[in-house]
């Protein structure tokens, strides 16, 4: 109790100056691959070198992906300079490893991952409580199954007539990890605010399951972002990656298992 009251008393001053960050050519690499039959996407870019810069793109690059049984995949950059690299219709599938080949100014960097198997969804689970006099639902959010994974929640009321504006401003995106670890900044996070939803709106689930790797990456992300500002944070640190020297991020293979409801 006197450890939170010393924490809970602590005080933070402000910074209020501008940070200028070192111009790098670091190359940063988001790509997730599914078992969904989709157009698979890579993004590259460059670390900002200032705050509020925006997106540096990292353009022209030669992007691959091979898989165990020498299956190789070219990606091309669409639109031209957007640092977007995409597939023709491609599904991963389970017990393969995939590999990521980026050719990039000279330079060639590489990753591996393999998609761990999915798991079937638990039903959805949901609360219908009254908000100023009307009747709102809010989702429960808990862990599942026995390997890590992610849930993604597209929450969408633009067909009901509670949706007033325009449908894009009726529709909601969250996120609920499950990696199955212990961490006490997960534990003491901050708050989230709640969020209600109106009758009749339409849930798309999707649960991604997550490598070994790619939990190590997602918990240490979570460290540094979203679970940071509670009572108590870890020690800033490089987020681990999967790709090869001279770039950071991570390239992960993963199987999707989706289901729809109807909120009533």
């Amino acid at each position: 109790m006197l450890l939170l009251l010393m924490l809970g008393s602590s005080c933070e001053e402000v910074l209020d100056e501008t940070i200028d960050f070192e111009r790098t050519n670091l190359l940063v690499v988001e790509g997730v691959l599914t078992n969904e039959r989709i157009r698979q996407k890579v993004k590259l870019t460059h670390p900002y070198a200032s705050q509020n810069e925006p997106e540096r793109p990292a353009t022209g690059a030669i992007v691959v992906i091979a898989d165990s049984d020498q299956n190789i995949t070219l990606l091309r950059e669409s639109p031209r300079g957007s640092g977007e690299y995409f597939t023709d219709s491609l599904r991963a599938v389970f017990g393969k490893v995939y590999a990521l080949i980026i050719r990039y100014k000279g330079n060639e960097y590489r990753a591996f991952d393999a998609t761990p198997p999915g798991q079937l969804l638990p039903p959805l689970k949901y609360n219908a409580i009254e908000v100023d006099g009307q009747t709102k639902f809010e989702l429960q959010f808990e862990d599942s199954g026995v390997n890590p994974n992610y849930i993604n929640y597209n929450v969408d009321w633009s067909a009901t007539s509670s949706c007033t504006t325009q449908p894009e401003d009726c529709q909601a995106k969250l996120v609920y990890y499950d990696l199955k670890n212990i961490d006490v900044q997960k534990i003491y996070a901050p708050e989230k605010e709640d969020i209600y939803f109106p009758p009749q709106s339409t849930v798309i689930r999707k649960r991604y399951s997550v490598s070994g790797p790619y939990q190590d990456f997602l918990r240490s992300l979570l460290s540094e972002t979203e679970w940071r500002g509670g009572v108590f944070d870890i020690q800033r640190d490089q987020v681990p990656t999967n790709l090869s020297e001279g770039a950071i991020g991570f390239f992960a293979v993963t199987t999707v298992v989706k289901d729809t409801t109807v909120l009533r």
